[in-house]
């Protein structure tokens, strides 16, 4: 070695030694230790075999169930519901999961466009989104698209049609901008922009201004009409939806909740919801799930700021996992227990409409202490009666921003996949592929 390269080799291995070491992370690396081998394989074939098949659900079925918050909901509306009511009775769970169609964690080379399906081989039993997808905060698109004149609810309802294609029911819910803030830029810029995540903020009096007689609800009454657009194109091509809006409302985290919006505002709020998609929109392709935030101790707690059986086609309940101690299942159980009770009392459907673990915000890469979590939280919904559970997101390669295990390879995965295929794997849990064409329930 000559003189200079010798002097090279020597600066390279001071400034080595002098700067700091490179820290794995799993965030990125395939070959992270986190991540553990897929040693328990998913069985397809007797996920197919033990379908919740209408034969099998007949002594479930009632025939003349309906949904109470519209009289006119479509055939294929009328038989979903018989569908998920005969799923709960029989003992089945749904396992349900936010943005399983367009969100991941980690994009494995040869992987699918879900995190689910990359570990199970198959999509979600229910499929979530919300309508932070219309206004381009959870959904991209790129210039061809808008060269194409493609726009995002149209984009949604493709993504969501090829998911109900797969076998996976839908599921809607609403983390509303505030219009105050929204009304206030449109006066500077000159365009009305719901774009941009604002749910949080609580100034503005929103509830109130945002109904009929208020300065806001030609606001309301537009962004409205985003989720009419989705739900009349679902509505086209016979494909009901599960709409959960003003979701955890007993909440001080939402500017409509208990914080800033009275009861009465809220119960006028949801009436008026409903009834302009419904009456003036004429979406008739909608369930609508009351999902208060739990855990629960009584029916007044349940029951807060209810907006009445009319109003209502499915008791939910969202609630998650903070410490992983099994305080959770204790609370779980005993709030299921009580909304079942109130179920079969006010003729609903039961499900646990949003969950997961949230150890310092989601599951964690490693180290999360009860890796049969979504066993027991499906074996408590069996056991009330509560036809699906959905846990929250994965977005894509943030850390504790991820809600259910994903594949870094085609080998190799969360440390939580083999507990999560083995989930997949028992004889009451219903993903995309265990669900049937439910439409002739509707005769």
């Amino acid at each position: 070695m000559n003189k200079s390269r010798m002097a090279l080799a020597v600066l390279g291995a001071m400034l080595a030694a002098s700067s700091p070491a490179v820290e794995a992370n799993p965030i990125t690396d395939v070959n992270d230790p986190a991540y553990v081998a897929r040693t328990v394989h998913p069985d397809g074939e007797k996920a197919r075999a033990e379908a919740a098949s209408l034969e099998k659900l007949a002594p479930y079925v009632d025939p003349d169930l309906r949904p109470a918050a519209d009289a006119k909901a479509t055939p294929e509306t009328v038989a979903l519901y018989r569908y998920l009511a005969a799923i709960g009775k029989s003992g089945r769970v749904i396992y349900g999961h936010e943005n399983d169609a367009h969100h991941k964690m980690f994009r494995p080379v040869g992987g699918s466009e879900s995190d689910t399906k990359d570990v199970t081989g198959a999509l979600a039993g229910i499929v979530g989104f919300d309508s932070l997808s219309f206004t381009g905060d959870e959904l991209r698109l790129d210039d061809c698209d808008w060269n194409m004149g493609v726009r995002y609810v149209e984009r949604m309802a493709e993504i969501t049609r090829k998911a109900a294609g797969e076998g996976s029911i839908l599921t809607l819910s609403m983390h509303l901008p505030n219009f105050d803030r929204v009304a206030k830029k449109a006066a500077v810029t000159g365009e009305e922009d719901f774009s941009g995540y604002s749910p949080h903020i609580m100034e503005g009096n929103v509830a109130h201004r945002i109904l009929p007689g208020g300065n806001l609800n030609e606001v309301y009454n537009r962004y409205l009409d985003l989720v009419a657009d989705y739900g009349l194109r679902m509505q086209e091509q016979g494909i009901p939806v599960i709409f959960r809006p003003l979701h955890e409302h007993n909440g001080f985290w939402f500017w409509w909740g208990v914080k800033t919006t009275s009861a009465k505002d809220f119960q006028k709020l949801w009436e008026y919801t409903v009834t302009y998609l419904r009456d003036k929109k004429g979406v008739h392709n909608f369930l609508y799930a009351y999902s208060p935030n739990g855990p629960f101790q009584n029916e007044q707690e349940y029951f807060t700021r209810y907006p009445g059986d009319a109003w209502v086609d499915i008791f939910g309940m969202d609630t998650y996992d903070d410490d992983q101690t099994g305080s959770y299942y204790t609370n779980l159980d005993r709030s299921l227990a009580l909304i079942r009770s109130l179920a079969e009392k006010h003729g609903k459907l039961v499900g646990l409409t949003e969950a997961g673990v949230r150890q310092d915000g989601s599951l964690a890469v490693s180290g999360n202490k009860d890796k049969q979590w979504f066993s027991k939280v499906s074996d408590i919904c069996a056991k009330h009666h509560a036809a699906y559970f959905m846990t929250w997101s994965n977005f894509e390669k943030l850390p504790h921003n991820f809600f259910s295990p994903y594949m870094v390879s085609e080998n190799r995965g969360h440390e939580m996949v083999n507990d999560f295929v083995n989930y997949y794997n028992e004889d009451h849990s219903l993903f995309a592929d265990g669900l049937v064409d439910y439409r002739p329930l509707a005769r």
